[in-house]
């Protein structure tokens, strides 16, 4: 009846064809065992994989002697690696059972391209879906943490998910395949040991139809998270305005919509911030405006018009002095392009409109001229102004994000600001009626944009 099971449940999935040669995860234990003779009774090609992560010495050592000597007798390729699990884990500063986790996965990925599997088979099967429900239940968990493990994920399948421990374990005496047991697994020190130990068998007794209906409310759960996504990602497209610098999330839009403060941590998740935080950005939005939220990577301010996401500046002082005028584009900090061409004032000329086009009195400005990221203190004449002005607070003025503020660069001819660039020319550098040479800078922002 597994035999039946197993083949019904790999094609009802589509987890691989019949002539796909699969990796399997094989620890020794009773569930990869099982899971490695169903593959072998099914005549799917498939190879074998160990991990020794030597934290059980002698015992460790005797698993993969094991493993190696099951896939001598199937006849099947067979790959180990040794790990200091405990060292790594250490240098890391993560749990053991972590560490464990990403060498296992990261070897895996590398032994696929390598010999051409099509994928790696683990031997997760119910009993392992319900305890990690329960345990990311316990730490806190969102619809993604509730279906628990999916039966194929990227390249990663589980075809032993429709069997429940004691059932796999039936099937082991019933063929007489003998296996390896890992002390581990009776240490309640473990969570989830604890949980399997102590936790599941009283909710089988409220329940004794659990497993059969677990399926099904996995099911739905996992139907809940595509539909609740598919929700987030209308209303995202809806209420996200990506700007040159950020993205806006205009307070009237974002006002209008249920459950904010659940799509405001869903959304900004991706950006580093926190469900705590995603609550206070909430309750700052019937307040005054000008709180700055932070995380690892992003800034988010609460602005007049809503509230602005914006990657963290990453620009370096830096500074560009040109002794001459150049032939080629001049990339600024790798934000800017910019381009400068010399010619002679023609009669009809007028200045252009474009902020990002700045036209200078060329024999007014005097080399070397630098150009580098404005600092507070810059002051200069703004055109037309009969006084002079902060560049800081003409930023202001002008109602600039603080990455807009921070990305701002100056042109100086001698200690003068001739061209905050993209911003402002210099009153003192126009071209005037006694103007006879012109110099024409445009600048170019690269801008990506950020995806959620």
């Amino acid at each position: 009846m597994v035999d039946v099971e197993f083949l019904g449940f790999i094609n009802d999935n589509r987890l691989f064809k019949s002539t796909d040669q699969i990796l399997l995860a094989v620890s020794g234990g009773v569930d990869s065992v099982v899971m490695a003779e169903l593959f072998h009774r099914s005549g799917q090609p498939f190879a074998i994989a160990h991990v020794n992560f030597g934290l059980r010495g002698a015992e460790s050592d005797a698993d993969a002697v094991f493993v190696k000597n099951k896939a001598d007798e199937y006849g099947v390729p067979f790959h180990q690696i040794h790990f200091n699990t405990a060292a790594v884990a250490s240098e890391r500063g993560i749990s053991i059972q972590m560490a464990a986790r990403d060498l296992r996965y990261d070897w895996f990925a590398q032994l696929l391209p390598e010999n051409s599997y099509a994928c790696v088979a683990t031997a997760h099967h119910k009993n392992d879906v319900f305890e990690t429900l329960l345990f990311n239940l316990t730490r806190g968990t969102g619809l993604a943490g509730l279906h628990g493990i999916l039966a194929r994920q990227n390249n990663i399948v589980r075809p032993l998910l429709f069997a429940t421990r004691d059932q796999i374990a039936a099937y082991a005496v019933e063929k007489s395949l003998l296996y390896r047991e890992d002390s581990s697994n009776i240490d309640d020190k473990y969570a989830r040991n604890r949980i399997r130990h102590h936790v599941v068998p009283v909710l089988n007794d409220l329940n004794p139809g659990l497993w059969r209906t677990l399926p099904h409310t996995v099911e739905r759960l996992r139907a809940s998270e595509v539909l609740m996504r598919a929700e987030l990602d209308r209303s995202w497209q809806v209420v996200a305005e990506p700007l040159e610098a950020g993205t806006l999330l205009p307070t009237t839009k974002l006002l209008a919509l249920p459950e904010l403060a659940f799509r405001l941590m869903e959304w900004l998740k991706p950006a580093g911030f926190t469900a705590d935080q995603a609550k206070q950005i909430t309750e700052s939005l019937t307040k005054e405006v000008g709180h700055i939220f932070l995380s690892a990577t992003h800034r988010l301010t609460h602005e007049r018009a809503g509230l602005f996401l914006e990657a963290l500046s990453t620009q370096t002082k830096f500074e560009i002095i040109l002794t001459n005028w150049p032939d080629a584009p001049i990339d600024i900090a790798g934000q800017l392009a910019l381009t400068i061409d010399l010619f002679d004032k023609p009669a009809d000329f007028s200045l252009p409109a474009n902020a990002h086009i700045a036209c200078l009195d060329a024999d007014r400005l005097v080399f070397p001229l630098t150009i580098r990221p404005w600092q507070q203190g810059d002051r200069f004449r703004p055109l037309g102004l009969n006084g002079h002005k902060l560049v800081s607070d003409l930023l202001n003025d002008l109602k600039l994000s603080r990455s807009e503020r921070e990305q701002t660069t100056v042109l100086l001819s001698g200690n003068q600001i001739a061209w905050v660039i993209g911003r402002r020319i210099a009153h003192s550098f126009r071209v005037t009626g006694e103007t006879r040479r012109i110099v024409r800078l445009v600048s170019v922002q690269e801008s990506g944009k950020l995806y959620f």
